[in-house]
């Protein structure tokens, strides 16, 4: 388990969070710009000396009654925006930097495997000056597992790529976090990035935790600060249908669902192999509510569901709805007037209807 009790005062702002999640997987950490991320970041890798109450990772305690371990001794890998290669060295150098400097190596990486795995082999006697946004920060994901590190950080690794390479990165790290046998803390605004890697959500807003927990649980709290946000989402998992439609992409989420997106999409061919895993995306203010089936209608997800709870008061005229569609958990977000209108409540049979841009 990491569980982190930590305070940290500064002239113009504070932090103070509270939050246990699993030591193993990815830990989505997600809020607005200036909630105070990169701090928490920061803290948990001992980068800011001023923090104080308590962190312990895997049962090693990193701050505490009897005081806090060094940065060194928390052996800490992190990548940042900015992936801060060393210019004077080539790819390969860059790499073993850390690695050379310890003095035991518990777990050691296999380099090759790992070269292999994140595609820089053509890169190795290249100098940074010369790979692009996306290709530097591959190496400095390699450079930072290299050096052995019981926890990774990740600060928006993402914001600064451009489309293209921003997803055949967030492609390779869907799979390439999930493989690693190391925790992952990974600060995003992204709900796409959320939905596409996390296995466990830290909610942060004004240096505050609001939530925290396994994804499901986090995203499907109805009347939480996600929920009550124009950024609430569902995240369902499928791999792709061996089937396919004309000009869209099906996945198939079992129990009988089939979702259906256009097949002009930013993924990358392989991700389209049959059988492949995908995870959907599909913002809660994309989902309508009608009581019966509608008949010819140009949106192509409409599945049968049951509300299974109903958030308790509106919030800006909105009210969040949440529905069991054959065991998936799925949020709406309609008016407070519709929910009057349709007599909506929990056990009600209803028929969602989910925008095919809505998923990715």
């Amino acid at each position: 388990m990491i569980e982190a009790a930590l305070q940290l005062n500064k002239p113009d702002f504070k932090l103070e969070v509270n939050f246990s999640v699993p030591g193993r997987g990815v830990t989505a950490v997600f809020g607005p710009s200036g909630c105070g991320k990169t701090t928490l970041l920061r803290a948990m890798a001992g980068l800011e000396p001023d923090t104080t109450g308590s962190l312990s990772v895997n049962a090693e305690q990193w701050l505490g009654a009897n005081g806090s371990k060094a940065v060194e001794e928390r052996r800490v890998g992190v990548v940042f925006q900015n992936p801060s290669l060393f210019p004077h060295l080539t790819v390969q150098e860059n790499l073993l930097y850390g690695r050379k400097r310890l003095r035991k190596i518990t777990e050691p990486i296999d380099l090759k495997e790992l070269i292999s795995s994140l595609g820089i082999q053509e890169l190795l006697l290249r100098y940074p000056e010369g790979l692009s946004g996306g290709e530097k920060q591959r190496v400095a994901l390699g450079r930072a597992l290299l050096a052995d590190p019981r926890l990774l950080l990740m600060d928006e690794p993402l914001s600064a790529l451009d489309q293209s390479s921003r997803e055949k990165l967030l492609l390779l790290l869907e799979k390439f976090l999930q493989d690693i046998d190391i925790p992952v803390f990974y600060v995003t605004h992204s709900s796409e990035e959320v939905a596409r890697l996390a296995d466990n959500l830290v909610l942060l807003a004004n240096g505050v935790v609001s939530d925290h927990g396994a994804i499901q649980q986090v995203l499907g709290a109805v009347d939480g600060e996600l929920s009550r946000s124009d950024t609430a989402f569902s995240m369902i998992e499928g791999q792709i249908a061996t089937t396919q439609l004309p000009g869209l992409i099906c996945v198939d989420c079992g129990a009988g669902i089939v979702l259906q997106l256009p097949d002009s999409t930013s993924m990358s061919g392989f991700r389209y192999q049959p059988g492949s895993a995908a995870r959907l995306r599909i913002r809660a203010r994309d989902v309508s509510l009608c009581l019966e089936a509608p008949q010819r209608s140009s949106i192509l997800n409409i599945l049968p569901a049951v509300i299974a709870e109903l958030a308790a008061k509106p919030h800006n005229g909105s009210r969040i709805v949440k529905l069991d569609i054959a065991g998936k958990q799925l949020l709406s977000k309609i008016s407070e007037y519709s929910v009057r209108q349709l007599e909506l409540r929990a056990g009600q049979p209803v028929f969602a209807q989910i925008k095919s841009a809505a998923l990715i």
